[in-house]
């Protein structure tokens, strides 16, 4: 695993603040340092370069896609609802011109209502 300058640099003060506040705990650090020395870090302990920026990239990626998705599911229920409006409407004005015309009272034979001159005779 490779540091940053930075990181070093504050190691390098850890451990010489711990060197001096406590020898005793600096010596059993010293022998448990030299036990594990080649050793890997289990997997779940190991960082992968980046790592804090990749986690945050995959959270708004994540985010994003919650947010394409939440997009989608609306606009699939507007249409949904814009559908079943004009279902509706459809409906109603097709209804207003399928009411039966009431029937008109004939007073002669014709079908206008007005009296047929050739039974006048």
């Amino acid at each position: 695993m490779s540091l940053t300058r930075r990181e070093q640099h504050q190691l390098y003060r850890i451990e010489s603040g711990l060197l001096q506040s406590d020898p005793k705990l600096a010596a059993m650090l010293t022998v448990f340092a030299s036990l594990c020395a080649g050793q890997r870090l289990p997997a779940g302990e190991q960082l992968a370069p980046w790592g804090h920026i990749a986690t945050w990239l995959d959270r708004i990626r994540q985010a994003a896609a919650l947010i394409a998705e939440a997009f989608t599911a609306m606009a699939a229920a507007v249409g949904l609802l814009a559908h079943a409006v004009r279902t509706l409407l459809c409906a109603l004005v097709g209804r207003r011109a399928r009411r039966p015309q009431p029937a008109r009272q004939q007073t002669g034979p014709g079908t206008d209502g007005q009296p047929n001159p050739a039974d006048w005779n």
